[in-house]
């Protein structure tokens, strides 16, 4: 069957998706003495293997609160992705990149952004982690963040943590924009916020030239929902829904076409008492890059 000329093969689209997965946790001497998101014992197990069925051909992960050597462990195991993890090369951020074994990659690197509390210094650092690989003979700088957040009701720190993350995604973009003037640049992650409460932050990336995935987006499915939605039973929290994982592209040449999607929607973890939760407190989003040669 011919194909429209105006829908790329899924040959010619490069794959990312963002997920926080919600792993972040007080951990001591080899013990968890406090979870950050609950149910982790039941949701690291039903992660990987989602991760490694990649039901959603995904050509690269880009996950938050992958916190603990052990987490990283156990994302190792799948057999179609390499990990990169920032905890290899730097501080743990809890950032990892689950990239197709057969794209060649460059050297890995990171920044820690400033903590906005003694949380994010000791416990839930935060920060940005980048490589440089190739897709269909196109260049790319991929990068992977996780910005400040509101403090879990602390009103000094929710009254802190703006001016704290468009500190942070101007330090991303920057080392974004090291890179080759022939690479497209594609940044995304968990940002702890939405364009309608903090259009500066956001404005930082349009005066830039970076397309935003889903609202530049050429096809666009929801599913129903925003990747931070009260409906999930598992935030920990009262802020409104509203999408606080983003992806965004700054293409090398002309425009490329960006289709997005909401994906790790379903509740398919099953609890004891016979509860069915979804993998993560957050859900994920996936963005298809046509690479397609002129």
């Amino acid at each position: 069957m011919a194909r429209n000329p105006s829908t790329p093969a899924i040959s010619d689209m490069f794959r990312i998706a963002t997920f926080n997965i919600g792993l972040a946790r007080l951990h001591l001497l080899g013990q968890t003495l406090r979870e950050g998101v609950p149910h982790q014992t039941a949701r690291l197990p039903a992660i990987c293997a989602w991760l490694n069925r990649n039901e959603e051909q995904v050509d690269a992960w880009l996950l938050q609160e992958a916190y603990g050597r052990d987490v990283v462990a156990q994302l190792a195991r799948s057999t179609g992705f390499r990990v990169v993890a920032a905890r290899e090369i730097g501080p743990d951020t809890g950032l990892v990149m689950l990239i197709r074994r057969d794209l060649r990659i460059g050297q890995p690197a990171t920044r820690q952004f400033p903590p906005v509390d003694w949380v994010e210094r000791f416990i839930a650092r935060k920060g940005m982690q980048f490589v440089d690989l190739e897709v269909a003979g196109q260049r790319f700088r991929l990068g992977n963040m996780h910005t400040s957040y509101d403090g879990r009701g602390r009103q000094k720190i929710a009254a802190m943590a703006p001016d704290f993350r468009w500190r942070q995604v101007s330090m991303a973009l920057d080392a974004m924009a090291e890179a080759p003037g022939d690479h497209t640049l594609v940044l995304g992650g968990d940002f702890n916020a939405a364009a309608a409460f903090e259009p500066e932050t956001f404005g930082l990336g349009a005066s830039r030239g970076w397309k935003d995935a889903r609202v530049d987006a050429v096809e666009w499915d929801d599913a129903g929902v925003t990747s931070w939605s009260n409906a999930n039973p598992i935030i920990n929290g009262d802020s409104p829904d509203q999408d606080i994982d983003h992806i965004w592209v700054r293409p090398a040449g002309p425009d490329l076409a960006l289709r997005s999607r909401h994906v790790a929607t379903r509740h398919t973890v099953p609890l004891p008492d016979g509860q069915m939760i979804p993998l993560s407190d957050h859900y994920g989003l996936a963005v298809g890059i046509d690479t397609a040669l002129p």
